[in-house]
């Protein structure tokens, strides 16, 4: 008896020690990522352009071949552990007393509550860790602005109008070159197939152009339930444990070219919103596809307008009232959608990942979703 309680603790020993592994690899992963800061050239150099580029390649030739989105390949299994986990716990035979040891009856319920909470310690530090070798540490990369150099600078009010009219120019003529649509908000019908496809070629060209690395195909795949997403407040998400990213099936026709460029971007490594959003768009904007580029420039004006109506909401009504009434009928739709889904989980969300911005060193949180006009700006300056 005493040799198998023996047994029974090394074995015990030896599994804390590794869930106190995974516990410091975690922790040290995040330490390191703030240790680095932003702005990182080694990151950039070494990790962003090297190993996550690797990473990329490897994704997208082996799991990216998947027919199935993997995030719900990795549920299955996690429901199918969970029940593999409780059908062993019920053949368990529980701690019994043993001479010689008086203690143990009674702090077993301790052990087992601390052995609980070490190994859920241990996932976190696991899930946190393969965050940042998979992608996490590409927002230590050196930003947008830099690489690109750009003179990103407040947009005055000159600048907002000339950008609220010239995009709603460029979103009449994009909307009439769309072939069998006027007034109605466009359906899914209307949208090319090979949508993914035509969204990278041109993302890669916008990101080749620029200069960045552009591996592999990363897959941007449409999620089931879409509602579920919309009701977190998100349009969609890069997944980093399966290198692929996301959208909600439930958004408008005229949105989902967009979304699917913009976290087409965080799959290629750039982890900033606001950077996402630029990048998404020029790629819209440069597509041959009249929808895609409509899409684009509808995504851009719903950032522009809300600037022009702070600065002058008499220009604003002005504008608003001479866009197309298909376009106006888009704008409606994607509004009604999103108010299908508005409550209290979605103002929970909205703060979640307000703090998980911040934790990851911007500043700015959500707002930073809101840089997308002044890097057009910038850009278009630059360009002249």
């Amino acid at each position: 008896m005493c040799g198998k309680s023996v047994k029974i603790r090394g074995m015990e020993r030896a599994s804390n020690g590794r869930r106190w592994a995974w516990v410091i690899l975690g922790a040290g992963a995040y330490g390191l990522h703030l240790a680095l800061g932003k702005d990182s050239a080694l990151v950039e150099n070494v990790y962003s352009r090297g190993v996550f580029v690797g990473l990329r390649w490897l994704w997208d030739r082996t799991v990216g071949f998947s027919p199935a989105p993997l995030l719900y390949l990795y549920l299955a299994a996690a429901v199918l552990w969970a029940a593999w986990a409780a059908l062993k716990s019920r053949g368990h035979v529980p701690n019994v007393h043993v001479p010689g040891e008086p203690g143990r009856a009674h702090t077993s319920a301790w052990k087992k509550a601390g052995r609980g909470l070490l190994l859920i310690a241990s996932w976190a530090g696991g899930l946190v860790l393969l965050f940042y070798v998979l992608w996490g540490f590409n927002y230590n990369r050196i930003g947008l602005e830099k690489q690109l150099r750009l003179e990103v600078a407040p947009v005055d009010l000159a600048a907002i109008k000339a950008e609220a009219e010239g995009t709603a120019r460029a979103l009449a003529e994009a909307r009439a070159s769309i072939p069998g649509t006027a007034k109605a908000a466009l359906a899914d019908g209307a949208l090319p197939r090979g949508l993914e496809a035509a969204v990278r070629r041109s993302l890669s060209k916008v990101l080749g152009d620029a200069g960045f690395p552009v591996p592999g195909r990363p897959r941007i795949r449409p999620l089931w339930p879409g509602g579920l997403l919309m009701r977190l407040s998100s349009s969609g998400f890069y997944f980093p444990y399966g290198g692929e990213g996301y959208i909600a099936e439930n958004l408008t026709a005229a949105e989902k070219p967009f979304v699917t460029a913009h976290e087409m971007v965080h799959a290629y490594g750039i982890t900033d919103e606001g950077a996402a959003n630029f990048l998404g768009f020029l790629a819209c904007e440069s597509s041959a596809d009249p929808i895609i580029r409509y899409s684009g420039l509808l995504s851009y004006w719903e950032y522009v307008f809300p600037e022009l109506v702070r600065a002058s909401g008499q220009d604003a009504a002005r504008l608003a009232a001479r866009l197309p009434e298909g376009v106006r009928a888009d704008i409606r739709a994607a509004f009604e959608n999103w108010d299908r889904y508005r409550g209290p989980v979605r103002a929970a969300a909205q703060a979640v990942y307000e703090s998980y911005l911040k934790s990851q060193g911007i500043a700015e949180g959500t707002k930073s979703y809101d840089r997308f006009v002044s890097l057009v700006v910038a850009w278009k300056r630059r360009s002249r």
